[in-house]
Parts: C-alpha cells; structure tokens; sequence
C-alpha cells in the first residue's frame, strides 16, 4: 500500500518537477522543494496528473479544498515517528498546487465537459488571517484555503444540470486522451437494494472468516465492472489502545471483473451493545461510497470515490494494483453544517459607518458590539442584524456580492419583527410608538439579498393617518390593503453574539 501510493503521488508531481515549487499560472511561491528522497515503486511509472475534486457550492464557489499546509514538512525529533504520515498528503497536495493551470475539464452528465480555468489560489480570509485546511464548509460566505476555478462559459446550458454543494471531478486533457470513460450503471437505486452475487458472498466470507452481516452491489461499469460493500458479523479482532481494548468491526470495499474478486477492508467500532459503527449516524450500516466517475486506465480501472457521511466527505481514486484493490485517499475533510455566516472587519466597518450615517446626532451614542446573521429571503445569503449591548438600538443590513446596504433602524423605541417568505420575498418589519397614540411601521421587502420595495405608515388611533410606498405618496386605502396583503409573522429564533474586536 505504501509504495502504491508514493507511485500515484509520483504521477501527479512528476510531470511538474522542473517548473519550480509555485502554483502555475501564478507569481505565489511556496518556501521550500520537493524531498529528494521519496521512493518510487517498481512498476511502470504513469506521469499523467490524477483526477482533482472541486468542492462546488455554486458557480463562483468551486474550489479544490488544501488538507495540508502549503509548507513542505520537515522532518525533526519531535515529529519523526508520524512524518511519512504528514509527508504524503502534503506532496499529493502539492502536485496539484504545480498543476493547477492543467486542470481545465469538468465532468459532466452523459460523458461530456465543462471547460473550466484556474483562477488563483486562496489562503486568507477577508480579515487576512490563515484558514483551517481540511474542512468544507456548508455556507458560500465561508471562505476555504485552496485553488480556485471558474467557468470559461458561465452560461453553458450544462450547468442547469450540474448538481451543486457537491464534489466535482475535474480532468486534465492528458488524463482524457489516455483513460476512456466507462458508462455507469446504479445497481441499488434508494428504494430497492440489490445485494451483491452468492458466489461473490461466500468467496469473501471464506477469505476473511466470517459470515456475511448483509451486502450491496451499487454500481456497475461497461457492464463488466460491479462495485459494492459487504459487512461482517460480529467481531472482527480486539485490539489495545491506551492500555484499553477495543472491539473492531469489518467492512469491505468491493469490485469485481467477471469471476475475479477483490476487497478494500474497512476497520470501524463495535459495542455489545449498539453493535458496529463505521461512521457518526450510520445506524450499524457501513455507507457505501459514490463513483462519480470511472475510468478505464492503462493499468485497469480508476474509479473516482466520494464518501460522505454526516459529519466528513472523504475523496480519493480505487484502483487494482498487483492483483489488489486499493483505494488511495486524498483526505477526510470535516463537513461543516449550520455554520454562522462570519463578520468581516471591513465589513463591520462599513455597516457601523451607514449606522452613523444614518442619524450621526442619535446613533453616535450606540455602538453595534452584537450581530446575528439571519437569511431573511432564503435565498442562502444572510443578511446581518446589529445592535447595541442595550438590545433596543440596532439596524439591518444585506450583504450580497461584497456590497453593504442598510435596510433599516431601530431607535429604541421602533422595533424589528418578520414575515413569512412568499415567492422568494422575505419581510422586516419595524415599527412602534411615534408618541401618544401614534404608531410608526416600515416594511422591507427582500429578494435576492437586496430590498426591492419599501413601506411605511404612520396610524393614529388605529387608523392610517399617511403612507408611502417606495417613497411615494399612497392612499389610506392602498395602505390598509397593503398591510393587509402581508404574510403571517414570522418567529425565527433570535441570538445574538458579541462581536470580538
């Protein structure tokens, strides 16, 4: 396994090696070059760059995500016994980093492409600090560290069947004129599971002595291929850790070509009394991977593997190696969900100065030490409410495409509430006492991150006294219907955390 994966490690790095440690098609240097000493297997070397996933959350969030520092690992005293172990990421990391101008084909359904170009690579997020590898984050404002790609045409009618928060596969043009894609077939679709062939069953029981917990066959290839999984009964071995031990279930990997067998072992935990457990949440099921793509390569088949499960999404190649399956991970990133939107420092800075701006006499007193981002129109994007340690005085605001515009005010005395969404449109409302027996209310309505009608009225008594609609003049009539016409309130639940300066 460990040459296996030095030689796909290889095939990624090699190709580069003689164009300097640097992202290409970039200025940006990395500070160090490749170890002189990594050991290439004994079998053919294949130099063409290996298949790329881009973490996708939509068009202008594709992105293939860093694991690893882009720093090169040394080796010292402290770190000697797990070095191999941060080594081999890091230069799997750093073969795309040296191709990344190379990686200009998206796979798409029915076998086509999407050209797409590489863009830049990201390190810092807005307030330039560095970011956490290894993690996927559930929100577009989130930034990632890694390289960034686009489309070369944003308005290829492809891309209205292009699954998004998804990962992607992403070729070079060597990688397509010397693999061929194979047509895949789902086996086990959600509401009918296909187990795996007997023959197949009983071979792997006798291999690994045990007997079969249940097995599915998932995907087929070129209708010569089947990929699947298969978990034991039981306990598979105990093993030692800290002095304590600790039960191990089995599940298996599977392919078959024709009568010839092959099994990827994976280790997870058992308990006596919940049973066996591979991932958070499974239920005692080992999850199968996703094939989003399969390939027949010069040495056999390369199939391209997502793995998620509720809390990681783990990606990498399946290939047969010396009469074995083997399955080479690039990482387990941590998928990140129900995240906040953060609060850039420029703009917060923004934000308070639209505040000021907006009653410099009054809201010089008050000063926005709280926020809570809240998605007003469900359109995926939060808009920001601020407010004042005192929880009376405060505003709102959108932020979309890193633009800052305020929607409204509270004084203290008007206070904000919401309405239910309707047809993309989401609704604040702020509103209150104007003094004796007058109310004062605005309406905002929001689409797409940005206000697109406001409303306002002042009612005495009860009854509409004045109102506008957009800045213009409307009836007490028009007024009434409008209020009217409004959908039901709203009650999202509300906190709010202090903004650390």
């Amino acid at each position: 396994m460990k040459k296996l994966i030095v030689l796909a490690i290889c095939g990624i790095v090699v190709m580069a090696g003689c164009k300097g440690n640097k992202v290409q098609g970039t200025e940006s240097e990395a500070d160090s070059t490749l170890a002189d000493s990594v050991t290439i297997a004994e079998e053919p070397q294949d130099t063409t760059p290996l298949p790329m996933f881009l973490y996708c959350l939509n068009k202008d969030y594709m992105m293939m995500v860093y694991w690893s520092g882009i720093e090169e690992p040394k080796k010292n005293k402290d770190n000697a016994e797990y070095f191999e172990d941060m080594y081999r990421p890091w230069l799997l990391q750093e073969g795309f980093r040296r191709n990344a101008a190379a990686y200009t084909k998206m796979l798409a359904e029915d076998g086509k492409t999407i050209d797409i170009k590489y863009i830049g690579e990201l390190l810092k997020n807005p307030d330039g600090e560095e970011m956490y590898s290894g993690e996927l984050h559930s929100r577009a404002s989130i930034p990632s560290p890694g390289l960034r790609y686009a489309f070369v045409n944003p308005n290829d009618p492809q891309l209205n069947k292009t699954d998004w928060k998804d990962m992607d596969i992403v070729v070079t043009e060597d990688y397509l004129q010397t693999r061929k894609l194979m047509k895949s077939k789902l086996l086990s679709p959600f509401d009918k599971e296909n187990p795996l062939p007997k023959a197949v069953v009983k071979q792997l029981e006798e291999e690994y002595g045990m007997k079969a917990e249940s097995s599915t066959a998932v995907f087929s290839f070129d209708d010569r291929y089947t990929y699947g999984v298969m978990q034991f009964k039981g306990v598979y071995k105990t093993v030692k850790e800290y002095s304590q031990e600790r039960k191990v279930a089995l599940a298996l990997e599977v392919l078959t070509d024709g009568d010839k067998v092959y099994s990827y072992p994976v280790e997870g935990y058992y308990d006596d009394q919940e049973g066996p457990t591979w991932n958070v949440d499974d239920e005692g099921h080992y999850i199968s991977s996703g094939i989003p793509a399969a390939f027949k390569g010069p040495n056999g088949p390369e199939l391209c593997f997502t793995h998620w499960a509720p809390e990681s999404c783990t990606v990498g190649l399946f290939l047969i190696r010396n009469g074995k399956l083997e399955r080479i991970q690039y990482e387990c990133y941590h998928s990140l969900i129900d995240e906040n939107t953060p609060l850039w420092k420029k703009d917060l800075a923004e934000m308070r100065k639209l505040y000021l701006e907006q009653d410099p006499h009054s809201n010089k007193h008050f000063h926005l030490t709280r926020y809570r981002p809240i998605d007003i129109d469900d359109d995926g994007i939060d808009e920001f409410w601020l407010r004042d340690k005192d929880d009376k005085h405060g505003a709102l605001f959108t932020l979309k495409d890193g633009k800052v515009s305020l929607i409204g005010v509270e004084d203290g005395r008007l206070q904000t509430s919401f309405r239910q969404v309707r047809d993309g449109k989401g609704y604040v409302q702020i509103g209150g006492s104007a003094g004796g027996p007058s109310m004062y209310t605005q309406v905002f309505e929001i689409k797409n991150s940005q206000v697109v009608r406001r409303f306002t009225s002042l009612e005495i008594y009860g009854e509409i006294d004045e109102c506008s609609l957009d800045g213009k003049n409307a009836t007490k009539e028009e007024g009434a219907a409008y209020i009217k016409s409004l959908p039901e309130v709203r009650d999202p639940y509300i906190y709010f955390m202090d903004i650390n300066e």
